[in-house]
């Protein structure tokens, strides 16, 4: 059996207003369950240059019937963060105190939008630390997805095994896989990514905003269509945790690497 469980993370307004809402409706059109993971506060880092792509515009502050429709069409939501791109630049540099409340905030935000708890979490940029992966705990999600691996697997890190499960993407972010190509070359990379799906869990992430690209719309509704019709079965995270019991998971520690030829080192399972 070949199960895809679609890893959607929105850190962008744009990606936000406008991808989030077509791949919603394709997925209803199709019958995919997926998982989303928004990223809340605000874009930009604070830095010059994320002052130049947006920063100080709210992510899901200005438009949160967004959120609260996933929510409604029972697609599993969770959260990526407060301003995920400055977890992603500057994680080793956050305090503890910051970090806990980024954390907690995110989790209040989503709640007062949405009337629920999220489900899970996942780390922006895959990167985690012994502090983030104790919160995570604390805060009692039901899985995490921070980071890459092949299986499910209970974390460890400085000797510390953690009690919140990890489902790692099992495949490089799609926008990575896509590498800025042409519709004609979108369509041949989709159909190589759906002919090496491998028989148990497949785990694909993709950033919202690859749905606003005019060239991999169409390849990315084909390549989704054709998961379906040739057997695959879509789960979301959520779904895949329940199906799981902790005390049965492997214990895997995890490393550090530039995994995919990725710009920042990312959290990656220790297969042994």
């Amino acid at each position: 059996m070949r199960i895809l469980a679609l890893k959607i993370y929105s850190d962008t307004l744009n990606g936000y207003r406008d991808g989030v809402p077509r791949l919603l409706d394709i997925f209803d059109e199709l019958g995919i369950e997926a998982s989303f993971f928004f990223g809340m506060g605000t874009e930009g880092t604070g830095s010059p240059i994320s002052k130049i792509i947006g920063d100080g515009r709210e992510i899901v502050g200005g438009a949160p019937g967004i959120l609260r429709d996933a929510s409604k069409r029972n697609q599993d939501c969770g959260i990526y963060g407060w301003n995920p791109f400055e977890w992603q630049g500057r994680l080793e540099k956050m305090k503890d105190t910051t970090l806990e409340s980024d954390i907690k905030r995110a989790m209040e935000y989503f709640a007062r939008r949405t009337g629920c708890r999220p489900n899970g979490f996942a780390a922006p940029g895959c990167r985690v630390n012994y502090m983030s992966l104790r919160i995570q705990d604390d805060m009692r999600f039901k899985y995490c997805s921070d980071t890459f691996g092949l299986y499910p697997y209970m974390p460890q890190l400085s000797w510390k095994v953690f009690s919140t499960m990890q489902i790692p993407s099992t495949r490089p972010p799609i926008e990575i896989i896509l590498k800025k190509s042409s519709e004609a070359e979108a369509r041949t990379r989709f159909m190589e990514l759906s002919e090496s799906m491998p028989d148990g869990l497949s785990v694909l992430p993709m950033n919202a905003s690859v749905a606003n690209e005019k060239e991999l719309y169409a390849p990315l509704y084909e390549f989704l269509l054709r998961c379906r019709d040739t057997g695959m079965t879509f789960m979301s995270l959520n779904s895949i945790s329940r199906s799981l019991d902790t005390d049965n998971l492997p214990e895997c520690e995890i490393l550090f690497s530039n995994a995919f030829g990725m710009t920042n080192e990312v959290a990656v399972q220790c297969i042994e």
